[in-house]
């Protein structure tokens, strides 16, 4: 898209913890041991559709396999 019309219709946010800092197996902080990020929480943002619905469950499977 070219613009946004602002929270008050928006699906999907920006931002958050970057990829660059976490496993791409587990979602564990490569900072912090024990420490996982998954869903909206990181900075992933795919089309809308259901992408978005597949990270988030794909992203706790990947951590919860982990714990």
């Amino acid at each position: 898209p070219a613009a946004t019309e602002g929270y008050r219709t928006a699906e999907v946010t920006l931002g958050g913890v970057s990829t660059d800092e976490l496993s791409s197996k587990t979602m564990e902080s490569k900072k912090q041991s024990g420490l996982y990020f998954i869903g909206e929480v990181v900075d992933v943002t795919g089309h809308l559709g259901g992408f978005n619905f597949q990270w988030a469950w794909a992203s706790a499977y990947a951590a919860a396999m982990d714990v």
